[in-house]
C-alpha cells in the first residue's frame, strides 16, 4: 500500500511513500501500454516508475489488469498491487468488479466513461476518452485508442506536469501521429473531472 490518493501533495513531498495503481481493462484497451507509460512518465519526472507485467488470460475482450509503482526513492516490491491508491477503470462496465477487486480505504477511481457518475466512498475523477480519441481520429483494429486520452487524464489526477506528459508521448510515438496523439493526451489532461463525492 502506498500513498493517500487524496494528498498527493502531500505525497510528492514524502520521500518515504510510494504510489501504487492499478489499471482494469479489456483486452486490447491498450492496458499494459498505459502502464508503461505512467512508468516512463515517473522517470522523465525525476522519480522511479515501475510497470508491472500483464495477469490473466491475455485476449481480445478479456478483463485485464496492469500495474504501475511511482516512488520518490527506489522501487524493491515486485509483487501484484493488492491494494493500490488509484485504479484506472478503462470501461465503465468494470468499475465494480475493479473496485471490489481492492483498493485502500480513501483511494480514488479514475473512469472512462462519457457521463460522471462517482463511486460510493472514493473520490472519482471522469474522463470521456473513447469520444477523444474519435474527435482525435486515433483508432486501431480494436477500435477507438483510449489509452493516449487516459494517459493524460491519469497525469492530471497524479499531478504530473502537463510538459513531463507530452515528453513521454513524443519519446513513445516520434513520428506522424505525434500531433494527435499529443492533441488527444491534452484535451484530456485540461477536462478530466473530479465528481461529486457519494457517501
Amino acid at each position: 500500500m502506498g500513498a493517500s490518493a487524496s494528498t498527493m501533495e502531500e505525497w510528492r513531498s514524502d520521500m518515504n511513500n510510494m504510489l501504487e495503481l492499478r489499471i482494469n481493462g479489456f483486452g486490447g484497451q491498450g492496458s499494459v501500454t498505459l502502464a508503461h507509460l505512467l512508468a516512463q512518465a515517473a522517470l522523465e519526472n525525476g522519480e522511479q516508475g515501475q510497470a508491472l507485467p500483464f495477469f490473466g488470460v491475455e485476449r481480445r475482450g478479456a478483463p485485464v489488469r496492469a500495474a504501475v509503482r511511482m516512488s520518490p526513492s527506489s522501487i524493491h516490491a515486485h509483487s501484484q498491487c493488492e491494494l493500490p491508491d488509484f485504479v484506472v477503470v478503462m470501461s465503465e462496465k468494470l468499475t465494480k468488479a475493479a473496485v471490489s477487486e481492492g483498493i485502500t480505504e480513501i483511494g480514488t477511481v479514475i473512469i472512462n466513461a462519457p457521463h460522471a457518475e462517482a463511486v460510493e466512498k472514493h473520490p472519482t475523477w471522469q474522463i470521456d476518452a473513447e469520444a477523444i480519441a474519435r474527435e482525435a481520429e486515433l483508432f486501431s483494429a480494436d477500435g477507438p485508442i483510449i489509452n493516449i486520452p487516459l494517459f493524460g487524464a491519469v497525469c492530471r489526477v497524479l499531478n504530473i506536469p502537463q510538459n513531463i506528459m507530452e515528453k513521454t508521448i513524443l519519446n513513445k510515438w516520434p513520428g506522424n501521429n505525434s500531433e494527435r496523439n499529443l492533441g488527444a493526451a491534452d484535451k484530456a489532461y485540461n477536462e478530466v473531472k473530479l465528481c461529486p463525492m457519494l457517501f
